[in-house]
This record gives structure tokens, C-alpha cells and sequence, in this order.
């Protein structure tokens, strides 16, 4: 089995290796690179078995059932040590292929995938150990634990390498010791799932607020790419899908080893349980983690916050008792309107009937901006006649519920107008401050026939 779980293992790293490239928009990097930082970072378990062979054991520390004692066996023993090993296989790419390191991103994906070689050879040990019935959560708890708290080492060196120098070396040991004490916190609580029923509570809510401060942390480095354009967007839904896709097979490998290891209605059940509540982990973190809003130079806050909403299923007489789930992000999918930006296509209303625009007119994107809430909006520019006539200043606005594209093809937009230019200059202006005209869709002017 130890060759099906070694399989699987590099199955589950690679999910997030393709996450990084489906991010990277700007300037992606070569795969042979993610690959060594991968096999280094596989390799840097020994580093931790040296370690507490040659030095650790020979004091006198470990669990005795105490949390404080715990606690810090979790965070010096355990932490400390395992996110030095995953830091070295980075330290080593640093040292050698420094010019693939030329954007904040390129620093946290491959401290990550440092982190997904780790986690992966840790993985086949523990499949190896107790078996299918944990594939599933380790394939998002522990995997995602590891490279989240790499990440905060990445984050540090990138708040020195390209915010502020200012203390940086405290600031980097600051950020290294942070990231054990991340993981210690995550662990100390594993260690008392049989005796603490609260523990898996808390170890769920804190892997939440993580996936926040990852996706924070994520935002900011594409944010503040060298090679950052606007002309370059995350199609999310595609990241959404591809990874949610990842993790159906990887539930459906669980189902299917553990069909061969025991009867049929046990394999079942085991399924829908891991189904239910691994389940909605992964669609959270998936879908929250593609949800990144690029704009140029922007270091937002890391805050601690939970990457759901939960409210009831209506207003008023139409209120349900049921509720709905909302997941925090940017707020619609920006890759086909921005397919226009910056380019002349014409704008099509899509009903006739009572429409502001009638006829199919020319236009042009000038500029993205973001208001309220960073809700993004599209200065546009209709034209009367051709490229050089009298033309109108507008806000176009991506459809983000129910049919948001016609044919499949052309993206639904809101057409709002604008009152006084000096409107765009207020961060917080919402939609319902301009003046909704109709729904248009944009469609590529090389498809329209002069």
C-alpha cells in the first residue's frame, strides 16, 4: 500500500502546486522549479528526524497530558523544528535560482510547495500508520496547516523584501516564530480529540480564521507584483472548480480504498460522514481562496475573521428558517468583462424595449476603480460614431446573479451613469449613487463585420 499512498500523497501537493499556478497571472513560473523545491522540501524530513535524534532526545520534554506542557512541546518541539526544515529547501532556492524570485508571490508558492513536499512525505507515513479513513482530512487540515504556516515565514521575508526594511530581521524571526506558533496551536489540539469533545471545534474555527489570513496574505503579494496590469485577472471560478474537482477525486479514492479494505455499508458510511463534514472545509476553502481582488500596491490588514457568512434564507414575509451561507471573497468573477479592458468593443442593450442605447454603439474601457468595499467598477466611454467621436462617460458594472452572459460568450453588465465625474473619486460610493440605465452586453469589435 505504502506505493498507492505515496501516489496519492503527491496527488493531494500537487493540487496546490496548480493552485499557485492558476494564480500567478502576472509572470508564472517554470514547473522543473516547483518540482526540486518539492523533492528538497520532501527531503527536509530528515532534517527534522536529525534533529530530535541528535539533539532534542537527549532532554527530558515531552507530552504528559498538561496543556501548558503540551502547548509548548507543540510549539518549540514540534513547530520550531518543522517549520526550520521546510524553510531550509526555500533557503537553498534563494541561494541558488534567486532570479525566479523576482515577485512577492514567487516567494510564498515556493515556501509552500517547500511545505507540500514536507507535508506529503508526513502524509505517506501517516496513511501508512492509520490507514484511508484520514486521507481526506489531511488532504485539507494538515496540508493546508503546513502551508499556511510557511507562509507566514514567507510573508515576513516579502514585508522585508518589498514593504519596508525597517527591522527586518526581528520582524522575519518575528514572523518565523509566529508560524510555530501557529502550528503548535493547530496541534496541541489533535492531541486531545479523545478526552476534549470542544477540540475539534476549536481546531475547525481556527483552520477558518487561517484560511482568512492566508487568503490576506496571498492577496497582497500578487498585489504588489512588479509585473502587476490590470489587463491580468484571476479567473476564479476556474480556480474554484479545478480544486474542488482535486479534492471529488480524492474523496473518491477514499471511498474506493476503504470499498476494498472493509463491506460495502461501512465504506458508505464512512464516505457520507467524511463527506459531510470534510466536505464543507473544502468547498470553503477552495472557493475562499480563489476569491483574490487585485489592486495595484494595495497591503490590505490581516485580520482575524471567519471566511463565511451565515444569514437566514429571506426577508420579511418570505423568511425561511433555513440559512444560507455566504463565502467572503471578490465579489464576481472579473475575467470576462475584463477581457475588454482597455480595448474598443461595442455594447449591445439586452432588451430593446425602452433601452438608453437602442442600437449597438462603440466603446472603450479607460480604467478600473474600486468604491465601497472595494466593489469593482469600469469607467467606460460610449461613442456616438467612430474611435474620434463625441463620446459619454459611463460605469459599467459585471453581472454578478442569475444569467450573467449571453450565448456563453458575452458578458451582462449593469450600465450606470454617471452624474459629475468628481462621483469616481469617492471610495465610498456604492451602485444604488449612479444611475442604473439597463442591462448591456460587451462583445469584441474584431467579431463585428464593418
Amino acid at each position: 500500500m505504502i506505493i498507492a499512498y505515496t501516489i496519492i500523497a503527491i496527488f493531494i501537493a500537487w493540487i496546490w502546486v496548480d493552485f499557485y499556478r492558476l494564480i500567478d497571472v502576472f509572470e508564472s513560473e517554470k514547473l522543473a522549479y516547483f518540482i526540486l523545491t518539492f523533492l528538497l522540501g520532501a527531503s527536509s524530513v530528515f532534517i527534522v528526524l536529525g534533529i530530535n535524534r541528535y539533539f532534542l532526545d537527549q532532554f527530558n520534554f515531552e507530552l504528559n497530558g498538561e496543556f501548558f506542557n503540551d502547548f509548548l512541546y507543540s510549539v518549540l518541539k514540534v513547530g520550531v523544528v518543522e517549520e526550520f526544515a521546510k524553510l531550509v529547501p526555500f533557503l537553498i532556492l534563494l541561494a541558488f535560482f534567486r532570479k525566479q524570485l523576482n515577485e512577492p508571490i514567487d516567494y510564498l508558492a515556493f515556501i509552500c510547495v517547500s511545505a507540500l513536499g514536507f507535508s506529503a512525505a508526513e502524509n505517506v507515513m501517516y496513511f501508512q500508520k492509520h490507514g484511508s479513513e484520514i486521507i481526506t482530512g489531511r488532504a485539507v487540515l494538515s496540508t493546508v496547516g503546513h502551508m499556511f504556516d510557511s507562509a507566514l515565514i514567507g510573508y515576513g521575508i516579502i514585508r522585508y523584501h518589498f514593504y519596508s526594511k525597517k527591522n527586518g530581521i526581528l520582524k522575519m524571526l518575528m514572523f518565523f516564530f509566529l508560524a510555530a506558533l501557529a502550528h503548535g496551536f493547530y496541534d496541541v489540539w489533535l492531541f486531545y480529540t479523545n478526552t476534549f469533545s470542544m477540540s475539534w471545534i476549536v481546531t475547525y474555527v481556527y483552520f477558518f480564521i487561517t484560511i482568512s489570513i492566508f487568503a490576506d496574505i496571498l492577496n497582497n503579494a500578487l498585489n504588489n507584483s512588479s509585473f502587476f496590469t490590470y489587463k491580468k485577472v484571476i479567473d476564479t471560478n476556474k480556480v474554484a472548480i479545478r480544486l474542488l474537482t482535486y479534492y471529488g477525486i480524492v474523496f473518491l479514492i477514499q471511498f474506493l480504498l476503504a470499498f476494498l479494505a472493509k463491506d460495502v455499508g461501512k465504506a458508505i458510511g464512512s464516505f457520507f460522514l467524511s463527506l459531510f463534514i470534510t466536505g464543507f472545509i473544502v468547498i470553503i476553502t477552495c472557493v475562499r481562496l480563489s476569491r483574490l481582488k487585485l489592486i495595484k500596491g494595495r497591503w490590505n490588514k490581516i485580520k482575524l475573521d471567519i471566511p463565511f457568512t451565515i444569514s437566514s434564507g429571506g426577508n420579511g414575509q418570505y423568511r425561511s428558517t433555513l440559512f444560507r451561507i455566504g463565502i467572503k471573497g471578490g465579489e464576481a468573477n472579473e475575467i470576462h468583462i475584463n477581457a475588454f479592458y482597455q480595448e474598443y468593443f461595442y455594447i449591445y442593450p439586452v432588451s430593446r424595449r425602452n433601452s438608453y442605447i437602442v442600437d449597438p454603439k462603440l466603446a472603450y474601457i479607460e480604467r478600473k476603480i474600486f468604491l465601497r468595499n472595494d466593489e469593482t467598477f469600469y469607467v467606460a466611454r460610449i461613442f456616438d460614431g467612430g474611435e474620434r467621436s463625441s463620446y459619454e462617460t459611463v460605469l459599467l458594472k459585471a453581472k454578478s446573479f442569475s444569467i450573467t452572459m449571453v450565448n456563453n460568450k458575452y458578458p451582462i453588465v449593469a450600465l450606470l451613469k454617471i452624474h459629475d465625474l468628481k462621483q469616481l473619486e469617492n471610495v465610498s460610493a456604492i451602485f444604488n449613487d449612479f444611475g442604473f440605465r439597463e442591462w448591456a452586453f460587451l462583445r469584441p469589435k474584431n467579431e463585428i463585420k464593418a
